[in-house]
């Protein structure tokens, strides 16, 4: 191996993968012959495990110059006719290649899917944010029935199994109806399967009311989902530069970076700090203020999550393979520092 193993997956983040035909050949299809589902940007790439070591999620590309190819019954990750490592390709579900329904019609993956060993609930279609780098708003905004995330989550446990449980999807419209519906569906997911699974929530800070907005407020929410059973959270701060802040997270940026930090900090303070986490978007700034970020965030013993940027358009570039590594390396000595994952 020329490289080390992470150094290949920043490669593939940023260039890719191949699938040749005897790989094609070997994968399950859907009903259009795809062998990935048409999900998020950032989620609906193919994922392999690279020498059943370091996972990654890599967005198809016929151009790359990484390949993955079937030789002896194993498919085998190859740089430039360069072996590199053995791989196992982990496809998403048959529900979602073969585009299931429920009872109701609506799409199991319009309510589930599942990632590895992780189901995805995603109790909002849409988001009443309108991030920039972020197309998820175009979809419209709807609130799904509990019944339709019910059945959607039994079947999705009946039919592939998971290890844990993410409660995602876009964020709730700035009023009490909104605040309240998610609330149901964080108390009934975590009192019905949170002694079964971990079950963590992704969320924007927030009280249990839209009044309670606050201190205090985020204070009462953070127990309230904590006796409900939810095990952690992903409160995802983005970007870290003010002004980058203002102009492509717009609603976020209005609740505030400070208001941020306090509910992190009371989110690691009530859950501890292995189970609190936030994603920082590399690529979109400085590294200095990627840095920044993961150095505020290791203050207040939050574990970072170092996500590279995908864009949304040929027009625009992801961050490199250097880039990210040396984002990657002088976060590690931070996290050392900070004695943080």
């Amino acid at each position: 191996m020329i490289k080390e193993l992470y150094e290949y997956k920043l490669d593939l983040l940023f260039y890719g993968v191949s699938i040749s035909d005897s790989c094609y050949g070997a994968l399950k299809k859907g009903g259009d012959g795809q062998v990935n589902n048409d999900d998020y940007i950032t989620t609906k790439g193919l994922m392999i495990l690279l020498d059943d070591r370091l996972y990654v999620n890599a967005n198809l590309n016929k151009n790359s110059k990484y390949v993955i190819d079937f030789r002896n019954n194993d498919f085998l990750l190859k740089c430039q006719e360069i072996d590199i490592c053995p791989v196992k390709i982990i496809q998403p579900p048959d529900f979602a290649l073969n585009k299931v329904s429920l009872s109701s019609g609506v799409l199991v993956t319009t309510v589930v899917n599942i990632h590895g060993d992780r189901l995805r609930l995603q109790p909002i279609q849409g988001c009443a944010n309108r991030c920039k780098f972020c197309d998820i708003n175009k979809l419209g905004y709807f609130e799904h029935s509990i019944k339709n995330l019910d059945e959607g989550f039994k079947y999705a446990e009946d039919n592939v199994g998971f290890r844990h449980v993410l409660i995602s999807g876009g964020s709730p419209l700035p009023k009490n109806e909104s605040y309240e519906y998610l609330n149901s569906v964080y108390k009934y997911f975590g009192e019905k399967y949170g002694d079964k699974y971990p079950i963590d929530v992704m969320l924007v800070p927030r009280g249990l009311s839209i009044e309670e907005n606050n201190i205090d407020g985020y204070r009462k929410f953070l127990n309230m989902l904590k006796s409900w059973k939810i095990t952690g959270l992903s409160i995802n701060l983005e970007l870290y530069n003010d002004e980058i802040r203002k102009n492509l997270i717009p609603q976020k940026d209005m609740v505030g970076k400070d208001n941020y930090f306090e509910f992190i900090r009371l989110a690691v303070e009530i859950f501890g700090k292995e189970n609190v986490r936030s994603c920082i978007i590399i690529g979109l700034e400085s590294m200095e203020d990627s840095l920044a970020a993961v150095l505020e965030l290791c203050k207040v013993g939050c574990m970072p999550v170092l996500s590279p940027y995908v864009p949304n358009s040929e027009d625009e570039d992801a961050p490199t393979p250097e880039f990210m590594r040396e984002v990657l390396n002088k976060s590690r000595e931070i996290l050392d520092e900070y004695n943080i994952e």
